[in-house]
């Protein structure tokens, strides 16, 4: 044999050996949890997240968890936090370090927020790396139909590639109920399928309990994991109530400035078209006094297919002055509110503009009360100005 097919050979050789040893001590390290949940879905992943590993903690059991959000964060069995920096772009590898760490700091569950969004890594994270007994399907909605779609079948299909094995999937009211049934037993899991009924038990007054604006499907999905492992309904809820909120969490921060009174929504975390619509008729119900209404639509440049959909969605709704654009490709958004508007609706165009700046400009355009509605994208210009805002206010929750 030739040196240089020896040493090709050896290298092969070496790698699958390794390979091999860290598949064995990953599969070590699944078996020291006594559940391991993965969360996923389309929208609400990081606040489900965040209830079930409070929900969990109120008997006493060591929960980790990590979220993938706005901002990705562990959170640790006390309750800390911290956020995970990384080199590069996410990878789904980054779960088997969360993994480890979880194991090192003696957690008996492991709470994960699904990472991937193709079918393929979809499989990968929970066929191979995750391996959960508990799977959770927030919703299914259109988003990232770029990678996910066309359409939502597709998405619906996209999401399932991450149902467990011989475990237990637990789905928000959704119109794919038959055909999760179906995946589920092809893959001998046990199917529970929340109704809007069930949803509709929690009480308003139960939700006004929680610091920040949460919604009563993920908190109804939270309870039913912690049912399905025994926990106290009460117990769960009264920890829940305590949950630090992800960064990006719909939140309403009233500011009062040089005369002019207006309420930010924040609802850029949900950039699907139905989750964005359902927050707006939230908001507006809620605030019925703030009757001048704003749209601020983040775009990113990255994102032109989450462009278009916004922009198809809200481009007819009835009840708003005028709307503003942020962020880069705002162009490509301006033409797609420009194709879809039925009506002659005032658009700013403010891409250049620091964060001061769109303050100032905000403050020159908006009446003496009214609200903004904050959309479209968290990520980047999202989330600096939610926190420059919301250094301007206090963050209401009535």
């Amino acid at each position: 044999m030739k040196p240089n097919a020896f040493l090709f050979f050896l290298i092969i050789l070496i790698l699958i050996v390794y390979y091999t040893f860290e598949y064995f001590l990953h599969n070590r390290t699944l078996k020291k949890f006594k559940h391991r949940i993965h969360v996923n879905g389309t929208r609400g992943k990081s606040s489900v997240t965040r209830l079930i590993r409070a929900g969990l903690s109120a008997t006493g059991m060591s929960v980790f968890a990590k979220t993938t959000g706005s901002m990705a964060r562990m959170i640790f069995p006390d309750g800390s936090e911290e956020s995970i920096s990384r080199f590069g772009k996410p990878s789904i590898l980054e779960q088997i370090k969360i993994l480890k760490k979880a194991e090192r700091m003696g957690a008996e569950i492991v709470v994960l927020e699904c990472m991937a969004l193709e079918p393929r890594y979809q499989w990968a994270s929970e066929g191979q790396i995750l391996k959960s007994d508990i799977g959770v399907i927030t919703n299914i909605r259109e988003d990232h139909l770029e990678v996910m779609g066309p359409d939502l079948v597709d998405v619906a299909k996209s999401l399932l590639s991450a149902c467990p094995v011989k475990g237990t999937l637990i789905v928000g009211p959704t119109e794919f109920e038959s055909f999760i049934l179906e995946v589920c037993e092809d893959r001998k899991s046990k199917a529970i399928l929340i109704q809007e009924e069930l949803v509709q038990t929690i009480t308003d007054e139960e939700m006004a309990k929680f610091t920040y604006w949460e919604h009563k499907e993920n908190v109804c999905l939270a309870l039913q994991v912690c049912e399905s492992l025994g926990v106290d309904r009460t117990k769960a809820l009264e920890a829940m109530w305590k949950v630090n909120p992800d960064p990006g969490a719909l939140s309403v921060s009233p500011i009062h400035f040089f005369g002019k009174e207006f309420i930010y929504a924040n609802a850029m975390a949900a950039n699907d078209p139905n989750s964005t619509k359902l927050i707006w008729s939230s908001v507006i119900e809620r605030y019925p006094q703030y009757n001048k209404r704003f749209i601020l639509f983040h775009t990113r440049d990255d994102r032109p297919e989450r462009s278009r959909q916004l922009a198809k969605e809200f481009a007819n709704w009835e009840g708003y002055e005028a709307v503003i654009l942020i962020g880069s490709s705002t162009s490509l958004a301006f033409k797609y509110l420009k194709a879809y508007s039925k009506k002659d609706i005032p658009i700013f165009v403010w891409e250049h503009l620091s964060l001061d700046g769109i303050f100032e400009s905000l403050l020159s355009i908006l009446p003496k009360q009214s609200m903004v509605f904050g959309i479209g994208n968290i990520v980047g210009l999202g989330m600096d100005l939610s926190l420059y805002l919301k250094n301007r206010s206090e963050q209401t929750n009535e």
